[in-house]
């Protein structure tokens, strides 16, 4: 039994999250069983995303 594909996505701020939501599911259309958590704000969370931080909390620049 193979084990599922599991990810981790740092967004630190607005561009990062919307880009990495738009990773998210062209990925996940390729994987469905990916397991994805991290640091990220709402757009990555309704990706699917389980976050361990919100990103306003952990902004960050560069």
């Amino acid at each position: 039994m193979s084990r599922p594909h599991r990810l981790c996505l740092v967004a630190g701020e607005a561009s990062g999250d919307l880009h990495g939501a738009d990773l998210l599911l062209a990925l996940r259309a390729q994987l469905p069983d990916l397991e994805v958590f991290g640091i990220g704000g709402q757009r990555l969370r309704e990706a699917g995303m389980e976050t361990v931080a919100d990103a306003a909390e952990v902004a960050t620049v560069g």
